[in-house]
């Protein structure tokens, strides 16, 4: 499961990583949209994803969190799909046409976990921040997480754009935080993974694992909504 992440980066940042195009500016010159750095990202945010325009180019599109399948007959309602099993989506009604067509990268620079004290079942669980050791604590790595998204266009034409993040079985010391872990890719994977054309079943047993990643106890301010900054990821052991 993949219930809250973070992304420590700029939209051009994060064009500059996955070498990708961003949206050109209005006719005042204004950014089509814009994304500031955000540790602490629910589900029906909308973040920037990375997925093929028509020219198989990689380009940074606005997509609300949490997907809207293109065959609903009405507006989003009830606990969004931020979250799909990289096991079945090939099959699920929801996930099954974006599996085939509809692929995309999600950056984050990590995510966040819960963990229940098995001794004291009633207490409040305790959430870790997990990232890539690559990277760093502080939160300015990047990585991949491997998305669907669909496009859902309501009867006057306005599009809605929505995506969600694979997960698979966790591995490693993953196992002790979380039985499920998002889908991570290496970068040279990411165009085969974006590519219509390229059948994806080798995600299965293609994805990263979890060797390289670390994690550590975080306050639990991380709990509320509205709780932004980067003093989210900071080791409980080292906050007030």
């Amino acid at each position: 499961m993949c219930g809250r992440f973070t992304l420590a980066g700029t939209q051009a940042e994060i064009a500059a990583y996955f070498a990708a195009k961003m949206s050109p500016p209005d006719a005042n010159g204004n950014p089509f949209w814009d994304w500031a750095p955000s540790y602490n990202i629910a589900p029906t945010t909308v973040i920037p994803i990375v997925a093929f325009d028509g020219k198989k180019q990689r380009k940074v599109v606005p997509m609300r969190w949490g997907l809207h399948p293109h065959w609903s007959k009405g507006l989003p309602e009830g606990r969004p799909m931020f979250n799909a099993r990289l096991e079945t989506a090939a099959e699920k009604p929801s996930f099954r046409t974006p599996w085939k067509r509809r692929r995309a990268l999600i950056p984050a620079s990590g995510w966040y976990e819960w963990l229940a004290d098995i001794d004291s079942p009633k207490a409040k669980k305790t959430p870790y921040y997990i990232y890539a050791s690559r990277g760093s604590a502080a939160g300015n790595g990047f990585s991949a997480f491997a998305g669907l998204w669909d496009q859902w266009t309501v009867n006057e034409g306005v599009a809605l754009l929505s995506c969600t993040i694979l997960t698979t079985a966790a591995e490693g010391e993953m196992k002790h935080l979380h039985h499920r872990m998002p889908v991570r890719l290496g970068e040279q994977d990411f165009d085969r993974w974006l590519d219509w054309d390229e059948k994806p079943d080798w995600i299965y047993d293609g994805h990263m694992g979890a060797n390289d990643l670390d994690y550590h106890e975080v306050g639990r301010a991380v709990g509320s909504n509205k709780a932004k900054g980067s003093d989210l990821i900071i080791p409980a052991a080292f906050g007030d």
